[in-house]
């Protein structure tokens, strides 16, 4: 390398960039696929447990529409299609980016109606959901290409 030249002018260090530029945002796919999963996990056992009027659960509490019960086929339905969506994300699915960016979208709406029974769980997953949201639309679009 002769003096005044760049690290970036030579051919190895011009492929490297090349390479990062293909990868960048992919961390972020991938976090969004494990918070599919964990979230996926999660309301799996949130949905049994109210489906089972778990103690642990506000008794008492008043609705939009259904009781503890119907939040729990809901929330437990949301997280079956969560872990399926997650391994679909895993495998760089186009189809599944999209498809969880609408189950993520429902499972919020449905954390934020089942507030009354149990508030911070549900702002917490809530949470999760709108972070893991950001991962599936700010970089899953380089998930197809590879």
């Amino acid at each position: 390398m002769s003096v005044g030249a760049s690290p970036q002018a030579t051919g190895s260090a011009a492929g490297y960039d090349d390479y990062a530029d293909e990868d960048r945002g992919y961390g972020w796919v991938v976090f969004a696929g494990v918070l599919l999963m964990m979230l996926g996990t999660l309301n799996v056992i949130e949905g049994i447990a109210a489906i089972g009027n778990a103690r642990f659960f506000a008794g008492g509490q008043h609705y939009i529409f259904g009781d503890l019960k119907t939040w729990g086929w809901i929330v437990l339905c949301l997280g079956v299609l969560q872990l399926a969506v997650g391994l679909g994300v895993f495998v760089k699915n186009q189809l599944s980016r999209w498809a969880g960016v609408v189950v993520l979208a429902a499972n919020a709406i449905a954390q934020m109606l089942m507030i009354p029974a149990y508030p911070f769980w549900s702002l917490a997953l809530f949470t999760l959901d709108v972070v893991a949201i950001y991962g599936l639309v700010a970089y899953g679009q380089r998930i197809g290409q590879a």
